[in-house]
């Protein structure tokens, strides 16, 4: 295990999970009187107590490779006990460490063993009092980010380990006129419902729109946003849409000049009907015959 990075003698008072009684104090066992930053080995450290229950693999996986490229950010928070060291806090980062084979981590070594109400309490507080940047914010911190860096957003997800989609959606919030940006970052509008708003360029549609959006489902938004869009640009139109994938299933599409809006509505409702059929325990070919039956009645 390499030595000590840092050991400020102020963490003794402003440490999260060792405040007031729960300070540490030197035994004649140990000299350590407050935590220490230090580098631990990844294959000495263990998490008995992980309060989740499925880390998500990739998610651990993205995080390792973020720490592999730009550093690790945050310590992971535990105590030594024999050779082992043992986590209170850091479970994704270690998870994520071990899947690209990061040989370290930085660590707050608490300087002994926390009771286990402590431990509770400690990781309840991390959990509830962690808060990200509000999304017009993230936006306009991954604008910045490219204007530094020089990059695209493709070339930015790739350096931050996420997928293209979260970097390009921050950004799309950034085409809302001001006072719709207020209301997405204050939460009075949903991100996911400015994105939506952010594909209509006309600002007067985007506001007679965000005025609607709380009344409306974010599929029913979509459709009103495309069949905007679709007043401008005149769409073409077939009776069947044939989609071969790469997987070897082709699905098709069937009816009076449908237009690609037109299928994405369909695919929208067929997925939703075939999640709810999956839920009841029904198989292919049941679900096939159910709305078959469907459609003959109406839809009802």
């Amino acid at each position: 295990m390499a030595g000590t990075l840092l050991r400020p003698a102020s963490w003794k008072s402003s440490c999260p999970v060792w405040r007031g009684k729960c300070a540490p104090t030197a035994t004649k066992e140990t000299s350590m009187s407050f935590p220490q930053l230090i580098t631990i080995s990844v294959a000495q450290c263990d998490y008995p107590s992980q309060p989740r229950s499925a880390p998500d693999p990739e998610y651990c996986r993205g995080l390792g490779r973020n720490m592999q490229d730009n550093g690790q950010k945050t310590p992971i928070i535990g105590y030594k006990k024999g050779d082992r060291f043992v986590l209170c806090d850091g479970g994704c980062r270690l998870e994520g460490a071990r899947l690209v084979g990061l040989p370290e981590l930085l660590a707050l070594d608490l300087g002994k063993e926390p009771s286990r109400a402590e431990l509770l309490m400690a990781q309840a507080s991390i959990d509830l009092h962690r808060q990200h940047l509000p999304p017009i914010d993230r936006g306009r911190l991954f604008a910045n980010l490219c204007r530094e860096q020089g990059c695209t957003a493709k070339q930015l997800a790739a350096m931050l380990h996420v997928s293209e989609a979260v970097i390009s959606r921050s950004l799309a919030l950034l085409q809302l006129p001001e006072d719709l940006q207020r209301q997405v970052n204050e939460r009075k509008l949903d991100a996911r419902r400015g994105y939506l708003l952010s594909q209509e360029s006309d600002p007067a549609r985007q506001h007679e729109l965000a005025s609607q959006a709380t009344a409306l489902s974010r599929e029913e938004l979509a459709k009103q946003v495309r069949k905007a869009k679709s007043t401008v640009t005149p769409q073409v139109r077939m009776k069947r849409i044939v989609c071969p994938l790469p997987t070897g299933v082709s699905i098709s599409a069937s009816g009076a000049e449908l237009s690609l809006d037109d299928l994405i509505d369909a695919l929208s409702d067929a997925q939703k009907e075939a999640r709810k059929a999956r839920e009841q325990g029904l198989d292919a070919k049941t679900f096939a015959a159910v709305m078959k039956d469907k459609a003959r009645k109406g839809g009802a």
